[in-house]
């Protein structure tokens, strides 16, 4: 019998245990293990749990909001068309305005700043409140030129001054009521009290008499007044037909020659006012420079074209 050697009895061995290795190890690449989710991979210290006990979670998705359901709005009825409404005028509660049938039909004065008219013609309008002063001498410039002129009378004037009223009438001047003793019928510029009815219409009428006396007629000036420093309310409106006055006569310039301006400014205010039918306001007083730039007024009037007329003219 043949005897091992040593060395291969050796190796023997060692090889042996290399095959025994080999075949535990198994295949040399493994197969992708997915691990399903949810579930954790066991530490070495835990004992994984078999299928028979514990079954694998299943992914648990996400809740959703329910959505809100969105309502169908009703639609609302048809609207109607607005009209429009009428514009009206507030009226206060506590004084509120009877209906129009309700009032009788009232007469009341006319207020003129001007002559209704576009003809190129100017009145020129003389109040005689005071004294004498220069009414002689614009009578006198008047009949120069052939103009006819208003007068705004009171009856203290004419009571002082007959002759000149007379003059006046005759040679085609016209003549209103101004009052008889030239008070604000009003008070508001002179800060009195005002007039009462009875004063107001015994001032116009005592006016009548004193120019009556002189022209022989009370209706000599009507139906035109003059109110005293043009101070009017509506009762004096209300009043004057009653007395047989249908029309203020205002002014569209007053020339300010009563307050003793150099007769060149009264020229140049009352042109820059002139206009067809403008109404000039002018004083016979002492103190008014009127009557001094009454020439050269009428002058520089004429060369713009400018004819003269009363209050009552026609035109048309």
């Amino acid at each position: 019998m043949i005897g091992r050697h040593p060395l291969l009895g050796l190796s023997g061995i060692l090889i042996s245990w290399l095959v025994v290795g080999l075949a535990c190890r198994g295949p040399a690449i493994y197969p992708t293990v997915t691990e399903p989710t949810g579930t954790a991979t066991p530490s070495p210290t835990e004992s994984a749990p078999t299928a028979a006990t514990t079954p694998i979670a299943s992914p648990v998705p996400l809740p959703r909001p329910t959505p809100f359901p969105t309502p169908n709005p009703t639609p609302p009825p048809p609207t109607p068309p607005i009209e429009p409404t009428p514009l009206t005028t507030p009226t206060s509660p506590s004084l509120s305005s009877p209906t129009p049938t309700s009032l009788p039909v009232q007469s009341v004065a006319r207020v003129i700043t001007r002559l209704e008219t576009t003809q190129a013609v100017i009145a020129l309008t003389f109040d005689c409140g005071a004294d004498r002063g220069y009414a002689e001498e614009i009578l006198d410039e008047l009949a120069r030129h052939g103009i006819r002129a208003t007068f705004g009378m009171t009856g203290a004037w004419a009571r002082a001054n007959p002759d000149l009223v007379a003059r006046m009438l005759r040679e085609g001047h016209r003549l209103i009521n101004h009052s008889d003793t030239h008070p604000s019928f009003t008070g508001r510029s002179t800060g009195s009290p005002p007039l009462s009815v009875d004063q107001r219409a015994a001032e116009i009428r005592r006016a009548e008499q004193a120019v009556a006396a002189v022209s022989g007629s009370e209706t000599t000036m009507r139906p035109y007044f003059r109110p005293p420093y043009g101070d009017y309310d509506e009762a004096l409106l209300t009043l004057l037909p009653e007395l047989g006055y249908s029309v203020v006569v205002m002014w569209t310039v007053d020339s300010l020659g009563w307050r003793g301006i150099p007769p060149e400014e009264v020229v140049t205010r009352v042109l820059a006012a002139a206009q067809p039918g403008a109404i000039v306001l002018l004083h016979v007083g002492a103190q008014s420079t009127d009557a001094a730039a009454l020439p050269q007024l009428i002058a520089a009037l004429q060369e713009r074209g400018y004819g003269f007329v009363t209050t009552d003219a026609q035109l048309g």
